[in-house]
């Protein structure tokens, strides 16, 4: 579980890396009239937003996959509720570039969500193998006890 862990840090640090420089650039080159000073907050939130999330998954005890969809829904409801109290946040903060800020937002958390799904269904392929595997093992004991 570790390994595959650091699999899915590294995954999303690079996920992150190329989707907020990726951004930044064509934002820059195509569309300078979004570029807000703070870009740099909207890649950082969701970095940190994700490593918590993939920080949850070791300490989920998960056997049924019907709980493992209402942990992935929980963490979706918690995401949006994060996304909209930070972007009420910044609205306070510097109402002048709040519609540029929401745009960057939106596109970003989109970007977001196509990657974190595919973490999400590979833990979960991760998470059933290994039950599996488990459950194999505790039958091949119980026969060779036989």
């Amino acid at each position: 579980m570790k390994r595959q862990m650091i699999y899915f840090v590294i995954l999303h640090t690079l996920m992150i890396l190329i989707a907020g420089m990726g951004v930044w650039w064509v934002i820059n080159r195509f569309f300078p009239n979004l570029m807000i000073d703070v870009y740099w907050i909207i890649p950082l939130f969701f970095f940190i937003l994700g490593l918590i999330f993939i920080g949850q998954f070791p300490k989920a005890v998960v056997k049924e996959s019907r709980k493992l969809v209402n942990l992935y829904m929980l963490m979706r409801m918690i995401k949006i509720f994060a996304s909209l109290l930070f972007v009420l946040v910044f609205w306070f903060i510097d109402k002048q570039n709040i519609r540029n800020f929401a745009i960057l937002f939106i596109i970003f958390y989109l970007m977001n969500l196509v990657w974190e799904t595919y973490i999400y269904t590979r833990m979960e392929r991760y998470i059933k193998q290994r039950n599996k595997l488990q459950e194999m093992a505790k039958q091949l004991k119980e026969s060779n006890d036989q």
